[in-house]
């Protein structure tokens, strides 16, 4: 069982980059085919000064295609880029955390904390542009 003072505490989630496009006609008919693809990478950042904090880092990548399912000629296509930083109690070293973070239970835990962050902000993006992204996860 993990001892309480060495959790990492989420201190920062950010969209880094968001691109889409939707250039079909907006008449309110017809459904739309999502195909959601993601990319998750979780890291260690140990630090090189004496006295930094050692951070766990999830980066979220992703990227979906939308297409119409009355006309094959309309398709529109989101990408974005989330990551998440946790910084982990001063004196926590990399010693103790190492053989923790090769297990993906672990890395599970951190990344269930920043990706339906990533997803909320994904989907109201998808609805700003004219799109009902409900069928999209919220979760894992």
């Amino acid at each position: 069982m993990e001892v309480i003072e060495q959790r990492p505490k989420l201190v920062s989630f950010r969209a880094i980059a968001f691109h889409g496009e939707n250039r079909a006609p907006a008449t309110g008919k017809g459904g739309w085919n999502f195909q959601l693809t993601q990319n998750i990478e979780v890291g260690l950042a140990v630090p090189t000064l004496p006295g930094g904090i050692l951070q766990a880092v999830v980066k979220i990548d992703l990227s979906t295609v939308a297409n119409s399912e009355t006309d094959a000629a309309h398709q529109a296509s989101f990408q974005a880029e989330y990551e998440a930083k946790f910084d982990y109690p001063a004196g926590v070293t990399d010693e103790i955390v190492v053989p923790k973070f090769e297990h993906e239970q672990y890395q599970y835990v951190l990344v269930a904390q920043a990706f339906p962050l990533a997803m909320t902000h994904f989907r109201r993006e998808l609805q700003s542009m004219g799109f009902d992204a409900r069928v999209l996860p919220l979760g894992l």
